[in-house]
């Protein structure tokens, strides 16, 4: 996979951060959800220079977890490309990014890039236009997932999950009900968004299921 932008620094040490921080190889695909990057050479090449340190023994069985998930994203380009031409709305796009997180990667994109300029030398514009449209959705999707924890939605969202009980949360509700009373806060909760251990795992399905009640979608239990 090769990059077409050079990473910065400050996103390469936030991921080997999280990277190393790892738990369990279970936790790698929602890393990866937050940070496309780890799938990135760049990346990559940077974790194996971590790596060399004597001391860095963690990261070292983390970039042999993450070398064996990049050789399967190489193996599901064919699938995930299919799937991206398939795709007619952002909605749809959004469902392949979510099972195909290689595809906001450059290489990936490079791929479509690359498959849309055949289609136009072959004659073939509209399909090339229609690949292209993909081509932004993807970059709408990547600048989404890189920033929205920056986002006033974003704040809200982990203000929410990370309130002290259910009755903070509840005031934290009401004061961002514009931004939290919304399909995409829920879907964030629910699709998005994984617990690193089973307690924050237990605390996300706890304020899954009350973002659902707040929202009318729910009856309380």
């Amino acid at each position: 996979m090769t990059d077409a932008h050079p990473i910065p620094h400050d996103a390469v040490q936030s991921a080997l951060t999280q990277l190393t921080g790892l738990a369990d190889r279970a936790d790698l695909p929602a890393l990866v959800e937050r940070a496309p990057i780890i799938l990135s050479d760049d990346f990559f090449a940077a974790a194996q220079a971590a790596a060399a340190d004597p001391a860095a023994a963690i990261l070292r069985e983390r970039l042999q977890w993450l070398a064996e998930l990049r050789q399967q994203a190489e193996q599901d380009v064919p699938a995930a490309l299919q799937a991206v031409v398939a795709a007619t709305t952002l909605d749809e796009l959004r469902q392949v990014v979510d099972h195909w997180p290689l595809t906001l990667t450059d290489a990936f994109a490079e791929a479509v890039e690359h498959l849309a300029q055949q289609f136009a030398d072959a004659g073939h514009a509209e399909i090339a236009d229609g690949l292209r449209q993909r081509l932004v959705g993807l970059a709408q999707l990547r600048v989404y997932r890189e920033t929205w924890t920056e986002t006033p939605q974003g704040k809200a969202i982990f203000a929410f999950l990370n309130a002290e009980d259910d009755a903070a949360a509840l005031s934290v509700f009401h004061t961002h009900r514009d931004l939290l009373d919304h399909p995409e806060a829920q879907r964030t909760l629910d699709d998005v968004l994984h617990g690193g251990d089973p307690e924050s795992q237990q605390r996300l399905e706890r304020r899954r299921a009350l973002l659902r009640y707040l929202r009318g979608e729910e009856q309380p239990q």
